[in-house]
């Protein structure tokens, strides 16, 4: 259901932009793409602040609006086929980052034998992870699934729900191990 979102408001994207032509966004657009997040985080922060959200959840909301507001603006200069592909991959990317992050807190409030549990955990969900690309490509043959380059933006969805998802399952075992609710 996510990646048939995903895939669906990426083609919106385009449409809406429809007649004008999407532009390659190289790591200088990237960085000035970030420097321009950037400036938007500190009325977010305040906001949440008000709300009395816990420091904790503020510093993941703002890590999460940095990444999803990088792939809307990344998607918004080029809406072609292949430019959400790479944004698509570029947040996964990122997200990628913040899972090593909450991964890293996390590991460091857990006491003895329970880091190794969380090691172990970790190592097989790699495993499941490169399992179900695998298995994501496969089904993205033409045999299966008739081919163009919408499979390529079904490849990088399916790829970046994993990320997110994992990211999301260890910042709340992370919320619940320092009870930061």
């Amino acid at each position: 259901m996510k990646l048939a979102l995903t895939v669906f408001v990426g083609l919106l994207l385009s449409l809406a932009t429809f007649g004008q032509a999407p532009t390659e966004v190289t790591l200088e657009l990237q960085k000035k793409i970030k420097q321009d997040i950037e400036k938007e985080i500190p009325k977010l922060k305040q906001q949440l602040e008000k709300e009395k959200a816990n420091p904790v959840g503020i510093e993941f909301t703002l890590d999460t609006f940095r990444v999803e507001r990088f792939m809307q603006k990344y998607i918004d200069l080029d809406f072609s086929d292949f430019g959400m592909r790479d944004a698509t991959f570029e947040t996964a990317n990122l997200y990628d980052s913040l899972l090593n992050k909450y991964y890293k807190k996390l590991l460091s409030v857990l006491k003895g034998d329970d880091k190794k549990v969380l090691i172990q955990a970790q190592k097989a969900w790699l495993v499941f992870r490169d399992s179900e690309i695998k298995l994501v490509g496969t089904i993205s043959k033409d045999e299966y699934s008739g081919g163009g380059t919408m499979q390529q933006l079904i490849d990088s969805a399916e790829y970046l729900d994993l990320i997110k998802s994992r990211t999301n399952a260890i910042f709340n075992h992370y919320v619940r191990a320092t009870q930061s609710y």
